[in-house]
């Protein structure tokens, strides 16, 4: 029997013992009770792991780089901004609203805050933090993560002892 074979299957995923079994015409006792042995259900929850922990970093890196290059296009959007505003001998107040709308798009664009926006993000967030530390004391449950044992292939019908 190819053990290798069908317990790269299950770890891959998307099939359960029983079809296993099925598939490769194995004892559907002899299947669990060599998946046991082997802790493949172990095996496929680190392989799903690591395949969403793959995932996370190939999404999060194309995001960087598309943030890397928004980046880069206003440092030189910035930088021809300046090379205009430097290089006209007086600016009309209409050119001056076009500049001052255009460098505070620039400043959302690379993140830049003003004091005015850090203070009433720091009011914002003290505000919240008051109303979870109110919310708190009204509800005293607690709330967390139960990790939970692979269980899916081990619901099964008790096997009839052959005595």
């Amino acid at each position: 029997m190819d053990w290798q074979t069908i317990k790269a299957e299950y770890v891959a995923g998307g099939t359960s013992y029983r079809k296993l079994a099925a598939k490769y015409d194995v004892p559907f006792s002899t299947l669990k009770r060599v998946a046991a042995k082997e802790k493949w259900c172990e095996l496929r929850e680190r392989a799903k792991a690591k395949a969403d922990t793959k995932i996370i970093n190939a999404v999060s890196d194309a995001a960087a780089k598309k943030e890397s290059k928004v980046i880069k296009a206003a440092d030189k959007l910035l930088d021809k901004l300046i090379e205009t505003i430097e290089s006209l001998p007086a600016i009309d107040s209409q050119s001056l609203k076009h500049f001052t709308s255009a460098l505070k798009d620039l400043r959302d664009i690379k993140g830049v805050k003003s004091d005015a926006d850090m203070r009433e993000q720091e009011a914002r967030i003290a505000n919240l933090q008051k109303q979870a530390e109110k919310d708190n004391v009204l509800d005293d449950r607690a709330y967390g993560v139960v990790l939970m044992p692979c269980v899916a292939d081990k619901l099964t019908p008790p096997e009839e002892d052959d005595e």
